[in-house]
């Protein structure tokens, strides 16, 4: 396991390396415009490279396939239905980097994708796929909304791939905690080229099939009996709770909620001084010192697990609100 992990740590380090490169040179850059968070034109799509380099080392960390239905399309490490997902959505999501793609188009393939998942699962009530659907849908878009500061979907990534490797390994899934251990690794070898101030952006060719990997994985879990849900919704609670809540105030206040903005909360820190370090190492520190305890307690005692999960979400909006206040906007 351990050594499976260095291995695409190592991978995923040097294709970034590399992709970034070479997006220098063939000048793919992210130019800085109105609604953006960097002021130099950045490489961007880097990623595809984490994506590419989690698909070569993809057999390692699928120990299993993970229900009868994914077995018969799986590749030879099992959960292949999930990888071809992610590299899908990271080729189109690298196309929409390159030269932009109508939103209407990127929720058709998600929603197709997730329905596709939804099928393969051994839900109890098949009323249960609308529900699978749409939390994966939201998922995936959530991580890409959030993606907007140096670090952060990467250092999301990272964590949430280990939260879900203790969760499953606690509950004697080895298959899903390895995959979710090579996600783990593949975001850990991305990230130094994405620490503040970024080397390289991943672009919608790596939020989008992050959020994808992990989202689906917490629902394969759930299908399974491997996650509880208060287990499922706590690995990406940072995430879902800012994305969330400012979704929630757009729609209150009457703006156009699908159109580009600048009020996650983390944008407002930016906006009023906070560099991408310090709002990486906020968001971090609510992982670490809220999620992260929270987890360890509902795998070790399930029966407070809904008790954790609701002091942790309480927690995350009552933060949100706070430092929304604080930024000059009314919750």
């Amino acid at each position: 396991m351990i050594t499976g992990a260095g291995l695409t740590v190592g991978l995923s380090f040097l294709a970034v390396g590399l992709y970034t490169v070479l997006a220098r040179r063939t000048q793919f850059m992210d130019t800085p415009g109105i609604r953006s968070s960097h002021t130099v034109p950045t490489p961007t799509g880097a990623g595809v490279a984490l994506v590419a380099s989690l698909a070569v080392t993809w057999p390692w960390a699928g120990a299993g396939s993970a229900t009868p239905g994914m077995a018969a399309a799986s590749g030879p490490g099992g959960y292949g239905p999930l990888l071809a997902g992610a590299v899908c959505l990271s080729l189109v999501g690298l196309w929409d980097d390159a030269r932009g793609l109508p939103a209407r188009w990127r929720l058709l393939l998600q929603l197709l994708l997730s329905t596709g998942l939804a099928v393969m699962l051994p839900l109890p009530t098949p009323w249960l796929m609308p529900l699978v659907v749409l939390v994966l849908t939201w998922t995936m878009n959530a991580f890409n909304f959030m993606d907007g500061s140096d670090g952060m979907a990467g250092m999301q990534a990272l964590v949430s791939g280990l939260m879900l490797a203790f969760l499953f390994h606690e509950a004697n899934a080895e298959g899903l905690a390895l995959v979710s251990l090579g996600i783990s690794a593949a975001a850990g070898g991305f990230l130094p080229w994405n620490w503040p101030p970024a080397r390289c952006f991943m672009g919608d060719a790596g939020s989008v099939p992050l959020g994808w990997l992990l989202g689906g994985l917490a629902v394969i879990g759930l299908a399974e009996g491997s996650l509880t849900l208060p287990a499922a919704i706590l690995v990406l609670a940072v995430f879902h709770v800012d994305a969330g809540l400012t979704l929630v105030r757009r729609v209150w206040r009457g703006e156009r909620w699908y159109t580009a903005h600048r009020t996650h909360v983390y944008q407002m820190l930016m906006a009023q001084g906070r560099n991408h370090g310090q709002v990486l190492l906020a968001y971090a520190a609510l992982n670490v010192f809220i999620v992260a305890p929270a987890v360890v307690v509902v795998a070790l005692k399930p029966q407070w697990g809904w008790a954790a999960a609701f002091i942790t979400f309480m927690s995350l909006a009552i933060a949100w609100c706070v430092v929304s206040l604080k930024l000059g906007e009314r919750p």
